[in-house]
C-alpha cells in the first residue's frame, strides 16, 4: 500500500511537451542572464573599488613620504648647522628661512610644554 501512494504522489513530467520546453527556455534565459549580469557588475565594481583604494593609499603614502623627507632633511640640516659642519654662507636663503621657521616652531612647542607643566604644578599645589 505504501508503494502505491508513493507512486501516485509523484507526477510524471512530459519533457517533450511544448509547454515544458517553453517554460524551461524562459527559466534558462532569465537565470543565466541574471547570474552573468550580477557577476559582471560585481566584478566591475570590485575592480573599481580596488583601483580607487589603491590610488588613494598610494597618494597618501606619497604625501607622507614627502612630508617625512622634507622634515628629516630639515632636521639633518639643523644638526649639521649646530655641529658646525655647515656654515651660514653655504646655506641658500630658502634653507635659512626654513631653519628659522623650524627653530620658531620648536621654541613655541617648548613654551607650550613649559606652560602645561606649570599649570599641572599649580593644580597639584592647590590640592
Amino acid at each position: 500500500m505504501n508503494q502505491n501512494t508513493k507512486e501516485n504522489s509523484l507526477i510524471k513530467v512530459n519533457e517533450n511537451s511544448i509547454v515544458y520546453k517553453i517554460k524551461q527556455f524562459f527559466k534558462n534565459l532569465f537565470k543565466t542572464k541574471t547570474k552573468i549580469n550580477n557577476y559582471e557588475i560585481s566584478k566591475e565594481s570590485i575592480d573599481k573599488t580596488n583601483n580607487i583604494e589603491d590610488t588613494s593609499k598610494n597618494d597618501f603614502f606619497k604625501r607622507i613620504q614627502t612630508i617625512d623627507d622634507e622634515n628629516t632633511l630639515l632636521l639633518k640640516l639643523q644638526k649639521q648647522y649646530e655641529n658646525g659642519e655647515v656654515s651660514e654662507e653655504s646655506l641658500t636663503p630658502k634653507q635659512i628661512d626654513d631653519l628659522c621657521n623650524l627653530y620658531e616652531k620648536q621654541i613655541d612647542d617648548l613654551k607650550e610644554k613649559i606652560n602645561n607643566i606649570k599649570n599641572q604644578i599649580i593644580q597639584y599645589q592647590n590640592k
